[in-house]
């Protein structure tokens, strides 16, 4: 599921960059707003699993935080590559994040059954 969020996410961004139709506009921003956002509510459920007992709160708040500060300068880099070269290559570039996150996340352990540390 949280692959599929990130594929979703991935594939609505530069659709939505796309489209000049304000009907479609308001029809595929809510799609994008829960795609790209509800990656969210996974994050904390598997990053849980991957790291051992003894640093799992530290480690999860330096991945949580790291996610944050790239969401914090996004705006600006954004802005500025669409002010730029347009928002075809901003969006392009947001979804490409999406897709490489998909990618890394598509590779994570699976840890179902196993016994936590």
């Amino acid at each position: 599921m949280y692959v599929g969020y990130l594929l979703a996410a991935g594939f609505l961004v530069p659709l939505y960059g796309l489209t000049r139709n304000s009907t479609h506009l308001f029809l595929l921003g809510p799609l994008l707003a829960f795609f790209g956002t509800g990656h969210y509510s996974g994050f904390g459920a598997i990053t849980a699993e991957l790291f051992p007992t003894e640093i799992r709160a530290t480690a999860q708040g330096f991945t949580y935080n790291i996610g944050r500060a790239g969401a914090a300068v996004a705006p600006f880099v954004v802005g500025s590559l669409a002010d730029t070269w347009g928002l075809g290559l901003a969006f392009g570039l947001t979804a490409a994040g999406y897709l490489v996150a998909a990618s890394f996340a598509a590779v994570l352990p699976e840890t179902k059954g196993l016994e936590l540390h």
